[in-house]
C-alpha cells in the first residue's frame, strides 16, 4: 500500500508518526502529545482512534501488527474541529511574525489559552490549514488570526470541520470583515473592492486580506524593534536617549503605513490614501514588507539620514509619482522598474551611481515626464532618446562631464536644468534645436570651453524676434535668466 508509516521495532517506548508533509519523525518525551501517548490518561478521541491502538501502547505487539494501525490511523481524519487542538505546551518555541510557533520542525498556532493546533501551509491558498500528526495530508480548515493576533480560528467556508466549533464571528458577512479591515472607507469603496478584488472564493479572498494586514502588523512590530545600536555613518554607539527617540519615529512611521492599508486619513496625509507623503527620522533601512500597498499612487518620502529604502519600494507598484530624498541607495532601486504607471521620478541626493544596465533600464521607462536626478554621483549620463513625453529634466550637481544622450532631440522637452557639473563641451545638435522651440537649457556653473561659449553666444544673436528658446551659460553679454514658473503636465500631485 502506498504511503506507509515505517516500521516500528518491537518493545520500542517511541512511536513513529506521520507529519502533514509526508516526513516521518520520531519525537521526542518532551514534545507535543502525538496520535499515540507514552502514557494512558485520558485524551480527546484525536489521540484514541480506537481501544486496539490503547492496548498496543500497554502491550506492544510484533511490529506488523503496529504497523497496521499506525496504517489505519494515517489515513483516518478528524471529524470535527475539536479533534485538531491539543493540549498547550509551554516548550513549543517562540511565536514569529506571523503568530506561528515552531517545535520539532511542525508548526503550531494558539486557539486558546489552553489549546493550540498544528498547522501545515495551504499550496493553493497560501493561508495556514489546520492537521494532525498523523496525517499524510492536512484535512483540516483554513486557519486565520483574530483582530489582535492572539488566537486562531477556522475561516468559516460551509465545511462540516466548520460549523459549530468556529466562533459566533466568522459568521460575519464579506462586508462586515472588510468594514474592519478598512474601518473609514465608504460603503461604495467596499464594494468595489469585494467586486474587483475578491474574486472566487470570497469568503477565502477577505481572509486572505485579514492575513496580509495580520502579516503587516507583525512585520512592522518586528521592524520596530530593530533600532541599530551604532550610528550607521559615524559608527558611534547610540545613546539610550537616542534608542528611545529613534523608535518611536519608527512606531510613529509603522502606525502611518497600517493607517494607510486601512485607507484611514492620517495628520500627515489627511486628504486621500492614495498619497503617502512623509518626513523620516529614521537610522538604518525601512522595513521589508509583504503586504499590497498597490493603491498608493504618490509616494514621497524624505530622509534626514542616509536610509536604505530599495526592498521597501517593491509594495508600491502603482506609484505614479515617486519621490525620495535624502536616502542612501547606491545604485538605481530595480523595485521602480516594476512601476508600470510612473510618470514623474525624483531621487534627489540618494547616493546613486549609474551602471550600463540601469541607464538602459532607466531609458525603456518611457512614459516619464519628469526625471530628477540631481544631487547625485551618477557617474554615467541617463539616456533619454526613448522618453518622448520628458517635460522637465534635473541633473544639477551629478558630476557629468556631457550632456545626456537625446537631450536635445525631445520635442516635449521644456526645461533641463544641468548646473553645477563638469560639462566642457556642448555638442552641434544644440545649435540645430529651432530658436522658436520653448525649451529652456541651463548650463551654468560648468567649464565651457571658449569654442562652445562663442557658438551659444552667435546662435542667440542670429534667433528671431519670436524666438523662445534660452540656453543659459556663464560669462559677460549673456540674456538675463528670467525663467518663468515651470508647471509640468504632470505636477506630481495626485488628484482626489
Amino acid at each position: 500500500m502506498a504511503d506507509k508509516s515505517p516500521r516500528i521495532k518491537p518493545g520500542s517506548s517511541k512511536i513513529n508518526d506521520s507529519a502533514a508533509d509526508g516526513s516521518h519523525r520520531v519525537p521526542s518525551g518532551d514534545s507535543p502529545p502525538s496520535a499515540l501517548p507514552h502514557r494512558p490518561d485520558p485524551l480527546p478521541s484525536l489521540f484514541l482512534p480506537d481501544p486496539v491502538t490503547t492496548a498496543q501502547i500497554t502491550n506492544p505487539r510484533p511490529s506488523v501488527e503496529l504497523f497496521a494501525i499506525n496504517e489505519v490511523a494515517g489515513v483516518a481524519s478528524p471529524t470535527s474541529f475539536a479533534d485538531y487542538r491539543v493540549p498547550a505546551r509551554k516548550n513549543l518555541g517562540e511565536v514569529d511574525a506571523q503568530g506561528v510557533r515552531e517545535f520539532k520542525h511542525r508548526q503550531y498556532v494558539a486557539v486558546s489559552d489552553d489549546h493550540f493546533v498544528q498547522v501545515v501551509r495551504d499550496a493553493e491558498s497560501g493561508l495556514f490549514r489546520a492537521t494532525v500528526a498523523r496525517e499524510l495530508k492536512a484535512s483540516g480548515p483554513l486557519m486565520e488570526p483574530d483582530a489582535e493576533g492572539r488566537y486562531w480560528h477556522p475561516i468559516a467556508s460551509g465545511s462540516p470541520l466548520d460549523r459549530g466549533d468556529a466562533p459566533s464571528g466568522l459568521a460575519r458577512s464579506v462586508d462586515e470583515r472588510l468594514a474592519t479591515l478598512f474601518p473609514t472607507m465608504a460603503q461604495d469603496a467596499r464594494t468595489s473592492i469585494h467586486r474587483e478584488r475578491l474574486t472566487g472564493d470570497p469568503l477565502l479572498a477577505v481572509a486572505r486580506l485579514e492575513a496580509q494586514h495580520f502579516t503587516l502588523v507583525k512585520d512592522l512590530g518586528a521592524w520596530t524593534g530593530q533600532v541599530p545600536s551604532r550610528h550607521p555613518v559615524t559608527g558611534l554607539p547610540l545613546t539610550n536617549t537616542e534608542i528611545a527617540a529613534q523608535t518611536a519615529s519608527r512606531e510613529r512611521f509603522a502606525q502611518e503605513l497600517q493607517d494607510n492599508w486601512s485607507r484611514k486619513a492620517t495628520s500627515a496625509n489627511p486628504y486621500t490614501p492614495s498619497t503617502l507623503d512623509y518626513d523620516l527620522d529614521v537610522l538604518g533601512s525601512l522595513p521589508r514588507l509583504s503586504a499590497d500597498f498597490s493603491h498608493v499612487r504618490e509616494l514621497s518620502l524624505t530622509s534626514t539620514a542616509p536610509l536604505e529604502a530599495s526592498a521597501f519600494l517593491a509594495s508600491f507598484p502603482g506609484v505614479r509619482y515617486l519621490t525620495l530624498s535624502g536616502f542612501a541607495l547606491k545604485s538605481f532601486p530595480a523595485e521602480v522598474y516594476q512601476m508600470r504607471e510612473l510618470v514623474t521620478l525624483t531621487l534627489d541626493n540618494c547616493d546613486i551611481r549609474l551602471s550600463e544596465a540601469s541607464v538602459e533600464g532607466l531609458a525603456h521607462i518611457e512614459q516619464l515626464t519628469l526625471l530628477d536626478l540631481s544631487n547625485n554621483p551618477l557617474g554615467l549620463s541617463p539616456d533619454l532618446r526613448f522618453m518622448r513625453r520628458l517635460d522637465s529634466l534635473y541633473l544639477s550637481d551629478t558630476g557629468l562631464n556631457e550632456v545626456p544622450v537625446g537631450l536635445f532631440e525631445s520635442e516635449s522637452l521644456a526645461f533641463a536644468d544641468l548646473r553645477n557639473n563638469e560639462i566642457a563641451h556642448l555638442p552641434d545638435e544644440l545649435f540645430e534645436v529651432p530658436d522658436v522651440r520653448q525649451v529652456n537649457f541651463n548650463f551654468r556653473n560648468n567649464p565651457l570651453d571658449e569654442a562652445t561659449l562663442q557658438r551659444v553666444s552667435v546662435y542667440m544673436e542670429a534667433a528671431g524676434l519670436d524666438r523662445k528658446v534660452l540656453i543659459q551659460v556663464d560669462g559677460e553679454g549673456q540674456m538675463q535668466p528670467q525663467i518663468a514658473a515651470f508647471e509640468g503636465e504632470d505636477s506630481g500631485v495626485e488628484s482626489s
